[in-house]
Protein backbone atom coordinates (compact mmCIF):
# COMPACT_ATOMS: atom_id res chain seq x y z
CA UNK A 1 0.00 0.00 0.00
CA UNK A 2 1.06 3.28 -1.08
CA UNK A 3 0.45 6.92 0.42
CA UNK A 4 -1.84 7.44 -2.25
CA UNK A 5 -3.42 4.51 -1.65
CA UNK A 6 -3.86 5.30 2.44
CA UNK A 7 -6.55 7.90 3.63
CA UNK A 8 -4.82 10.79 4.65
CA UNK A 9 -6.11 10.27 8.32
CA UNK A 10 -4.36 6.56 8.53
CA UNK A 11 -1.00 8.68 7.56
CA UNK A 12 2.10 8.34 9.55
CA UNK A 13 5.34 9.80 9.79
CA UNK A 14 7.05 7.70 7.73
CA UNK A 15 3.85 8.64 4.87
CA UNK A 16 4.65 11.96 5.43
CA UNK A 17 8.60 12.06 4.88
CA UNK A 18 7.65 9.49 1.62
CA UNK A 19 4.98 12.45 0.49
CA UNK A 20 7.45 15.73 1.16
CA UNK A 21 9.76 13.45 -0.95
CA UNK A 22 8.09 12.90 -3.76
CA UNK A 23 6.27 15.82 -3.74
CA UNK A 24 9.12 17.77 -3.40
CA UNK A 25 11.24 16.07 -6.27
CA UNK A 26 7.64 16.44 -8.54
CA UNK A 27 7.04 20.66 -7.88
CA UNK A 28 10.60 21.72 -7.95
CA UNK A 29 12.95 19.35 -9.72
CA UNK A 30 15.38 19.18 -7.10
CA UNK A 31 15.85 16.32 -4.34
CA UNK A 32 14.61 16.92 -1.05
CA UNK A 33 16.42 17.60 1.96
CA UNK A 34 15.16 17.95 5.73
CA UNK A 35 16.06 20.63 7.73
CA UNK A 36 18.80 18.94 10.48
CA UNK A 37 18.42 15.61 9.13
CA UNK A 38 15.14 12.96 8.43
CA UNK A 39 15.21 11.73 12.34
CA UNK A 40 14.95 15.29 13.42
CA UNK A 41 12.12 15.96 10.89
CA UNK A 42 10.60 12.89 11.99
CA UNK A 43 10.41 14.29 15.61
CA UNK A 44 8.76 17.36 14.04
CA UNK A 45 6.12 15.48 11.98
CA UNK A 46 5.55 13.25 15.19
CA UNK A 47 4.58 16.09 17.44
CA UNK A 48 2.13 17.61 14.25
CA UNK A 49 0.59 14.14 13.50
CA UNK A 50 1.22 11.66 16.51
CA UNK A 51 3.05 8.58 17.18
CA UNK A 52 1.06 4.93 17.99
CA UNK A 53 1.32 5.98 22.17
CA UNK A 54 0.74 9.29 21.36
CA UNK A 55 -1.83 11.75 19.55
CA UNK A 56 -0.63 14.84 17.88
CA UNK A 57 -0.98 18.18 18.13
CA UNK A 58 -2.64 19.07 14.58
CA UNK A 59 -3.23 15.11 12.92
CA UNK A 60 -2.83 14.15 9.18
CA UNK A 61 -5.60 15.97 7.88
CA UNK A 62 -4.62 19.60 9.24
CA UNK A 63 -0.74 18.59 8.80
CA UNK A 64 -1.20 17.47 5.20
CA UNK A 65 -3.06 20.61 4.05
CA UNK A 66 -0.57 23.11 5.89
CA UNK A 67 2.68 21.10 3.74
CA UNK A 68 0.47 21.74 0.58
CA UNK A 69 -0.50 25.06 1.11
CA UNK A 70 3.39 25.86 1.83
CA UNK A 71 4.27 23.59 -1.37
CA UNK A 72 1.55 26.29 -3.24
CA UNK A 73 2.96 29.20 -1.86
CA UNK A 74 6.74 28.46 -2.06
CA UNK A 75 8.77 30.23 -4.92
CA UNK A 76 12.04 28.36 -5.72
CA UNK A 77 15.44 30.53 -6.04
CA UNK A 78 18.61 29.80 -7.16
CA UNK A 79 19.64 30.33 -3.54
CA UNK A 80 17.19 28.14 -2.32
CA UNK A 81 15.81 25.89 -4.52
CA UNK A 82 13.21 23.56 -2.32
CA UNK A 83 11.53 24.19 0.41
CA UNK A 84 11.49 21.33 3.80
CA UNK A 85 9.27 20.85 6.46
CA UNK A 86 11.55 22.38 8.76
CA UNK A 87 11.13 25.25 6.68
CA UNK A 88 7.86 25.87 6.52
CA UNK A 89 7.17 24.81 10.42
CA UNK A 90 9.66 28.08 11.39
CA UNK A 91 8.71 30.65 8.06
CA UNK A 92 5.72 29.44 6.85
CA UNK A 93 3.42 29.28 9.72
CA UNK A 94 0.95 31.40 8.81
CA UNK A 95 -0.42 28.76 6.52
CA UNK A 96 -1.69 26.72 9.60
CA UNK A 97 -3.90 28.82 10.85
CA UNK A 98 -5.02 28.53 7.44
CA UNK A 99 -4.98 25.17 6.92
CA UNK A 100 -6.91 24.96 10.66
CA UNK A 101 -9.49 26.64 9.44
CA UNK A 102 -10.33 25.09 5.81
CA UNK A 103 -10.79 22.30 7.59
CA UNK A 104 -13.09 23.01 9.96
CA UNK A 105 -14.71 24.48 7.47
CA UNK A 106 -15.29 22.03 5.32
CA UNK A 107 -16.50 19.95 9.02
CA UNK A 108 -18.95 22.18 9.54
CA UNK A 109 -19.98 22.47 5.74
CA UNK A 110 -20.30 18.41 5.70
CA UNK A 111 -22.45 18.05 8.83
CA UNK A 112 -25.09 21.29 7.35
CA UNK A 113 -25.09 18.61 4.43
CA UNK A 114 -25.38 15.58 6.49
CA UNK A 115 -28.37 17.24 8.81
CA UNK A 116 -30.06 18.86 5.68
CA UNK A 117 -30.27 15.28 4.24
CA UNK A 118 -31.41 13.84 7.49
CA UNK A 119 -34.34 16.90 8.02
CA UNK A 120 -35.03 16.30 4.11
CA UNK A 121 -36.05 12.24 4.62
CA UNK A 122 -38.30 13.15 6.89
CA UNK A 123 -40.52 14.93 4.35
CA UNK A 124 -41.38 11.89 2.89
Amino acid sequence: MTTTDKPVSKWNVRDFQSYLKAEHERLYGVPYVPMRGYQAEAGMLGRWVGTKRKPGEYGPEVTKRFIDLCFAEYRPNPQYPGVSFGFMQKWMGRNLQRAVAEIKAEAAAQQRREQQAEIGDDFY
